[in-house]
């Protein structure tokens, strides 16, 4: 049976970038910043939570399921600062009592993302840049290295729900195909 509803993909962070359609559709994406650099961790979690009802919890425009990349701490440690990780664990916690009993949530490791969507896991200075131009092959005009991650992310899991989707667009495929 083919999934036929919507996906939404969020790469979560103080500014959120997402991508939200049917997995064969076109989807749409963009990014949004919770708080200002410095500001509360507890004003970027209301600045959330107010998001989702708004944009993501409207008739018609809810998605049916959400998959969202893993905050890997312990890869984070001595990458980033304590109050970085407390945000990124405070904004998936968020998240899941949102979704909880409501909408199918799901998450995937940046490896697992970029492994599928350039054929190999590679380096963030390598791998973003790289995100961004695989999107843009695809007609996804992404303007930031986070509308690609969240592009990919929502390609990932599309091509789970249905298989054609990676077929297409995988370069793992493409190779096979253009054979």
């Amino acid at each position: 049976m083919t999934f036929t509803g919507n996906v939404l993909a969020l790469d979560l962070a103080t500014t959120t970038s997402y991508a939200y359609g049917p997995p064969r559709g076109v989807p749409t994406f963009g990014s949004i910043r919770f708080i200002k650099p410095g500001g509360s961790r507890a004003q970027a979690y209301r600045n959330f939570r107010t998001w989702m009802d708004d944009k993501w919890n409207v008739r018609d425009h809810q998605p049916d399921l959400i998959v969202y990349e893993s905050s890997n701490v312990q890869f984070m440690a001595g990458r980033t600062n304590v109050e970085t990780i407390k945000m990124l664990i405070g904004l998936t916690e968020h998240l899941e009592e949102w979704a909880h009993n409501k909408i199918e949530l799901r998450e995937a490791t940046t490896a697992q993302v970029r492994a599928h969507f350039l054929g190999q896991n590679l380096k963030s200075a390598i791998a973003k840049p790289m995100v961004v131009e695989r999107c843009r092959s695809l007609g996804w005009m992404a303007t930031t290295s986070d509308e690609g991650d969240a592009l990919a992310l929502w390609n990932f899991q599309c091509s789970f729900l249905d298989p054609e989707v990676g077929v297409r667009t995988s370069p793992l495929f493409q190779r096979k195909r253009s054979r």
